[in-house]
Protein backbone atom coordinates (compact mmCIF):
# COMPACT_ATOMS: atom_id res chain seq x y z
CA UNK A 1 0.00 0.00 0.00
CA UNK A 2 1.49 3.07 -0.48
CA UNK A 3 1.84 6.00 1.67
CA UNK A 4 -1.15 8.01 0.26
CA UNK A 5 -3.54 5.10 -0.06
CA UNK A 6 -6.09 4.32 2.26
CA UNK A 7 -8.27 1.50 3.56
CA UNK A 8 -11.60 1.51 2.69
CA UNK A 9 -13.54 0.03 6.13
CA UNK A 10 -17.58 -0.22 6.33
CA UNK A 11 -20.06 -1.71 8.25
CA UNK A 12 -22.29 -3.86 7.52
CA UNK A 13 -25.65 -5.64 8.04
CA UNK A 14 -27.88 -8.54 6.73
CA UNK A 15 -31.57 -8.40 6.96
CA UNK A 16 -34.38 -10.93 5.30
CA UNK A 17 -36.86 -11.01 2.96
CA UNK A 18 -39.62 -12.96 5.58
CA UNK A 19 -42.95 -13.62 4.45
CA UNK A 20 -46.54 -15.33 5.42
CA UNK A 21 -48.65 -17.47 2.86
CA UNK A 22 -50.06 -14.16 1.81
CA UNK A 23 -47.16 -12.92 -0.18
CA UNK A 24 -46.94 -9.88 2.36
CA UNK A 25 -43.88 -9.12 3.92
CA UNK A 26 -42.62 -8.79 7.49
CA UNK A 27 -41.30 -5.54 9.06
CA UNK A 28 -40.00 -4.70 12.40
CA UNK A 29 -40.43 -1.27 14.43
CA UNK A 30 -37.53 -0.83 16.26
CA UNK A 31 -38.11 1.41 19.29
CA UNK A 32 -34.66 3.10 18.52
CA UNK A 33 -35.71 4.64 14.65
CA UNK A 34 -38.30 6.46 12.84
CA UNK A 35 -38.80 4.09 10.10
CA UNK A 36 -39.71 0.36 9.50
CA UNK A 37 -37.13 -2.23 8.38
CA UNK A 38 -36.54 -6.10 7.42
CA UNK A 39 -35.52 -8.20 10.26
CA UNK A 40 -32.15 -8.51 10.61
CA UNK A 41 -29.30 -6.12 11.98
CA UNK A 42 -25.24 -5.69 12.23
CA UNK A 43 -22.62 -7.84 12.10
CA UNK A 44 -20.39 -8.06 14.64
CA UNK A 45 -16.57 -8.10 14.23
CA UNK A 46 -15.53 -10.80 12.02
CA UNK A 47 -19.41 -12.52 11.99
CA UNK A 48 -20.28 -14.08 8.88
CA UNK A 49 -23.59 -12.41 7.17
CA UNK A 50 -25.85 -15.32 7.77
CA UNK A 51 -24.47 -15.93 11.30
CA UNK A 52 -25.50 -12.38 11.90
CA UNK A 53 -28.76 -12.57 10.06
CA UNK A 54 -29.59 -15.74 12.43
CA UNK A 55 -28.62 -14.09 15.45
CA UNK A 56 -30.21 -11.18 14.94
CA UNK A 57 -33.49 -12.84 14.01
CA UNK A 58 -33.77 -14.64 17.42
CA UNK A 59 -32.96 -11.87 18.74
CA UNK A 60 -35.63 -9.74 17.61
CA UNK A 61 -38.65 -12.14 16.75
CA UNK A 62 -37.52 -14.97 19.04
CA UNK A 63 -37.24 -17.89 16.03
CA UNK A 64 -34.75 -19.91 14.77
CA UNK A 65 -35.26 -19.52 11.26
CA UNK A 66 -33.25 -21.28 8.24
CA UNK A 67 -31.80 -18.24 6.09
CA UNK A 68 -32.13 -18.88 2.22
CA UNK A 69 -30.10 -17.37 -0.52
CA UNK A 70 -28.58 -13.97 -1.12
CA UNK A 71 -30.69 -11.72 -3.04
CA UNK A 72 -28.94 -8.44 -2.79
CA UNK A 73 -26.11 -6.97 -1.97
CA UNK A 74 -25.63 -3.11 -1.78
CA UNK A 75 -22.66 -0.73 -1.23
CA UNK A 76 -23.91 2.62 0.40
CA UNK A 77 -21.05 5.35 0.27
CA UNK A 78 -22.27 7.99 2.75
CA UNK A 79 -20.02 10.80 4.44
CA UNK A 80 -19.51 9.33 7.71
CA UNK A 81 -18.54 6.13 6.01
CA UNK A 82 -19.52 3.01 3.69
CA UNK A 83 -22.22 0.32 4.87
CA UNK A 84 -22.97 -3.29 3.20
CA UNK A 85 -26.18 -4.36 3.02
CA UNK A 86 -26.64 -7.97 2.58
CA UNK A 87 -30.16 -9.34 1.95
CA UNK A 88 -31.16 -12.96 2.40
CA UNK A 89 -34.74 -15.04 1.43
CA UNK A 90 -36.09 -16.09 4.59
CA UNK A 91 -38.53 -18.30 5.11
CA UNK A 92 -42.78 -18.31 4.37
CA UNK A 93 -43.82 -18.87 8.08
CA UNK A 94 -46.34 -20.37 9.04
CA UNK A 95 -49.07 -19.43 10.80
CA UNK A 96 -47.78 -21.66 13.87
CA UNK A 97 -44.50 -19.73 13.69
CA UNK A 98 -46.37 -16.58 13.47
CA UNK A 99 -48.03 -17.10 16.39
CA UNK A 100 -44.95 -17.90 17.99
CA UNK A 101 -42.73 -14.85 17.35
CA UNK A 102 -41.56 -12.85 20.67
CA UNK A 103 -40.24 -9.23 20.38
CA UNK A 104 -37.33 -8.23 21.56
CA UNK A 105 -38.91 -5.20 23.61
CA UNK A 106 -35.78 -3.14 23.95
CA UNK A 107 -35.38 -2.82 20.49
CA UNK A 108 -38.42 -3.60 18.36
CA UNK A 109 -41.88 -1.75 19.00
CA UNK A 110 -44.19 -3.78 16.99
CA UNK A 111 -44.24 -5.79 13.42
CA UNK A 112 -46.60 -6.52 10.68
CA UNK A 113 -46.66 -7.91 6.87
CA UNK A 114 -47.10 -5.75 4.55
CA UNK A 115 -47.84 -6.21 0.65
CA UNK A 116 -44.10 -5.49 -0.76
CA UNK A 117 -46.13 -2.41 -2.91
CA UNK A 118 -47.31 -1.13 0.13
CA UNK A 119 -43.50 -0.60 0.94
CA UNK A 120 -42.33 3.03 0.26
CA UNK A 121 -40.46 5.91 0.79
CA UNK A 122 -42.44 7.16 3.95
CA UNK A 123 -42.55 4.17 5.77
CA UNK A 124 -38.42 3.08 5.11
CA UNK A 125 -35.39 5.25 5.04
CA UNK A 126 -35.72 6.44 1.37
CA UNK A 127 -31.73 5.59 0.91
CA UNK A 128 -32.78 2.24 1.87
CA UNK A 129 -35.79 1.62 -0.56
CA UNK A 130 -33.89 0.92 -3.61
CA UNK A 131 -32.03 -1.87 -1.49
CA UNK A 132 -35.74 -3.23 -0.60
CA UNK A 133 -36.86 -2.82 -4.43
CA UNK A 134 -33.69 -4.91 -5.82
CA UNK A 135 -34.32 -7.70 -3.04
CA UNK A 136 -38.42 -8.42 -3.57
CA UNK A 137 -37.11 -8.32 -7.67
CA UNK A 138 -34.25 -10.65 -7.47
CA UNK A 139 -36.91 -12.78 -5.36
CA UNK A 140 -38.97 -12.52 -8.31
CA UNK A 141 -36.48 -13.20 -11.17
CA UNK A 142 -34.56 -15.81 -8.88
CA UNK A 143 -31.27 -13.78 -9.46
CA UNK A 144 -29.05 -11.92 -7.10
CA UNK A 145 -28.74 -7.84 -7.59
CA UNK A 146 -25.41 -5.43 -6.20
CA UNK A 147 -26.17 -2.38 -6.03
CA UNK A 148 -23.81 0.89 -5.17
CA UNK A 149 -26.41 3.68 -4.10
CA UNK A 150 -24.80 6.89 -2.62
CA UNK A 151 -27.12 9.37 -0.94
Amino acid sequence: MTPSARRTTATASAAAVVTDGHGRVLVVNPVYKERWNLPGGHLDEGELPTAALRRELREEIGLDLEVGGLLVTAWLARPEGAHVFHVFEGPQLTPEQQQRITLQESEIGEIRFCRPEDITADMVPPHVLPVWQAALTARELGRPAYLELSP
